[in-house]
């Protein structure tokens, strides 16, 4: 059987158009899952129907996460937010942990800050301006190329998965994780410290990484992060 995987989108910021890259269906289909959409909605009857209906989810990339959910004013630097989305992607995580808690969950990029926020975390509104000295997490190369490198902590499901301590990333983000929540380890660094991934210990499987692996995995040279999504789907198999 092919486990049915939910997947999360962005949306326009007048709220009346969904917008979805192909990439993370495709990623999810090649590595034998069936991917779905979630509609963005504020029906809590219809997010916890969700919940019960997929074997797993996946949070994708996109806008800035609204600092107000970690208790801060926006900075001038702080980007794009949709307050609905991040309404709707925390109240599906935290529902997730509560109702469903060894269902599988993937988060990428901003889907990462969001499991990372929905914890009990904070983000990094802006790392260049809060985090002097840091390297370039928003690359100019196209999307399957890599700008840097990040080191995975030994014995982590990260490490398990890519079998390796050093990992050749993408980078398109100028928020990050600053404080990881309580119930998050720490499972992957960039040179400068910045937090890339992180897993929740006692959780089946809760991965948030900071980079688009499903981009990477376009070029052959990278099909290691290929791993990643077969880990992610056979975890939603069982």
């Amino acid at each position: 059987m092919r486990p049915v995987i939910g997947l999360t989108h962005s949306i326009q910021q007048d709220e009346k158009r969904l917008m979805m890259p192909m990439s993370y269906s495709n990623v999810i289909r090649k590595a034998g899952g069936t991917p779905i959409l979630l509609p963005i909605t504020r029906d809590t009857e219809v997010i916890q129907a969700y919940a019960g209906l997929v074997d797993g989810v996946l949070f994708s990339g996109g806008e800035d996460v609204d600092p107000a959910y970690f208790g801060e004013d926006q900075l001038w630097a702080c980007g794009d937010v949709l307050p609905l989305r991040d309404e709707f992607e925390l109240t599906l995580c935290r529902l997730l942990l509560e109702k469903h808690p060894n269902k599988p969950i993937l988060g990428i990029c901003r889907g990462e800050q969001v499991l990372n926020v929905a914890a009990g975390g904070t983000l990094y509104q802006d790392l260049k301006s809060q985090l002097p000295g840091c390297i370039a997490h928003s690359q100019h190369q196209i999307a399957p190329y890599t700008s840097h490198k990040v080191t995975i902590e030994a014995g982590s499901q990260l490490h398990a998965i890519y079998r390796s301590t050093t990992l050749a990333t993408n980078s398109f983000h100028h928020q990050a994780v600053k404080d990881i929540a309580p119930s998050l380890t720490v499972t992957a660094r960039a040179s400068d410290g910045v937090i890339e991934a992180f897993e929740m210990p006692g959780h089946p499987y809760f991965i948030g990484v900071q980079w688009h692996p499903e981009r990477l995995v376009e070029r052959e040279e990278n099909a290691a992060h290929k791993q990643l999504f077969k880990s992610f789907v056979d975890a939603c198999r069982k």
